[in-house]
């Protein structure tokens, strides 16, 4: 029989952490992989692509610590 986890608050807190972590080194790479400039970028599509990228990678821990 299968014993279903219980997520616990440490857990989607640190998952969260995890999440925002690497999407703002992801959206790093990609500026400097292609030699943008940081300051230059539209603010409110780089604030959108990092909560969506956030929010994937967030959901996608939670569901395989399920």
């Amino acid at each position: 029989m299968a014993h279903k986890k219980i997520l616990d608050k440490e857990m989607i807190l640190g998952c969260g952490i995890v999440a925002l972590l690497a999407s703002v080194s992801v959206i790093f790479a990609i500026v400097l992989y292609f030699g943008w400039d940081i300051t230059q970028c539209d603010s409110t599509k780089m604030v959108t692509s990092f909560f969506v990228l956030a929010g994937s990678i967030w959901g996608i821990l939670l569901c395989r610590n399920c």
